[in-house]
């Protein structure tokens, strides 16, 4: 397989963690998984909470957890446990004191987890590959190297987020580095050598001009959206994800400026639209782009207007990274084309 397309399914495979970590939130399974990097001290979930309780006779492996009264215990070392509770065997976990099993969110996080560890694994191998440019090309092999760095610092925000119980600031933090390393691996691609044909498409310092508006519009409205999901999370918890229709309005200020950059955001992309198709500058991705907005501003309304609908919390928050996305390329192809000319 070339570099290239290796790189693209490095880029597909972070974007599958996105994914998953959109599902996760529509799920509340963020905390499903109490420690990191093993999940309740096993290298494979538990299933049932039989698993993570304690019984005469069972067999328990070193750093293996079990919950007492609400409490979250580790296992001082391997052993089979006799015919009372023995807690000299067991060590009081601290790190947070959230204590709850539900299986279908531990295996939904775990997922998660595993997504990120086959991801991380690709952008090792990508950075062995990038050493094919060594001589030719060296760019290629410091960004890969730091695209592996970054998802390691993107690990360790993840065991932050656990340690802290889902507090809103380490989940931005967490989402917005995502994206960090997303804009690094769009850079990444556009650095590989390509063929020497002449582009279709026409440098224009305007478009570019509002293009860099438009992704920093869309870097701040992805930040607010993460703030307006936490705050959700917060009232739909305190209502038992019940009266859903009275989530939203609740949310107070932050959803009213998150909807205000909507509506910026919309504006300046339907002028990047009108710019390239006025002056003929043959950018397709500005169609893409323009699409992609329209469908996130349908699925924010649904959103607005239909009660917080389930299943399209993780579309608004998936389509806004696939807009984001396009959006650096876009940024990185009329760099591109400046230097061809």
């Amino acid at each position: 397989m070339s570099f290239e397309r290796f790189a693209k399914l490095t880029l597909v495979s972070i974007f599958l963690i996105i994914v998953a970590g959109a599902v996760v939130r529509m799920t509340g399974s963020g905390m499903g998984c109490p420690d990191w990097p093993k999940c309740f001290g096993l290298v494979v979930p538990p299933t049932s909470i039989d698993q993570i309780e304690w019984d005469a006779g069972k067999v328990f492996s070193e750093g293996q957890m079990i919950i007492v009264e609400e409490q979250l215990w580790s296992a001082n070392t391997a052993f089979v446990s006799g015919k009372a509770y023995n807690q000299s065997n067991w060590t009081l976990y601290t790190k947070h004191d959230y204590a709850s099993f539900n299986p279908a969110h531990t295996w939904t996080e775990y997922v998660n987890r595993l997504i990120g560890a086959v991801s991380g694994v690709f952008t090792f191998v990508m950075l062995l590959m990038s050493f094919r440019y060594w001589r030719s090309k060296r760019k290629l092999v410091y960004l890969s190297a730091l695209v592996v760095f970054l998802m390691g610092f993107q690990g360790w925000l993840g065991a932050m987020v656990v340690y802290s119980v889902l507090q809103p600031v380490q989940i931005t933090i967490h989402m917005l580095m995502a994206l960090v390393i997303v804009t690094f691996m769009v850079y990444l691609i556009s650095e590989i050598p390509k063929s020497n044909k002449k582009p279709s498409y026409v440098y224009d310092k305007g478009l570019k001009r509002i293009l860099m508006v438009a992704i920093v519009l869309s870097f701040i409205q992805i930040a607010l959206g993460t703030q307006v999901r936490q705050l959700i999370d917060e009232i739909s918890s305190s209502f038992d994800y019940g009266q859903r229709e009275l989530w939203l309005g609740l949310v107070g200020s932050t959803f009213v400026i998150h909807r205000s950059f909507a509506i910026v955001l919309m504006l300046v992309n339907t002028l990047l639209f009108w710019r390239n198709y006025k002056l003929s500058l043959g950018f397709k991705l500005v169609n893409a782009v323009f699409t992609v907005v329209l469908i996130e501003i349908i699925s924010g309304v649904t959103l607005a207007y239909f009660d917080m609908m389930a299943i399209m919390q993780p579309v608004h928050m998936v389509v806004a990274t696939v807009l984001f996305v396009l959006q650096i390329a876009l940024y990185f192809q009329l760099k591109k084309s400046l230097i061809q000319q």
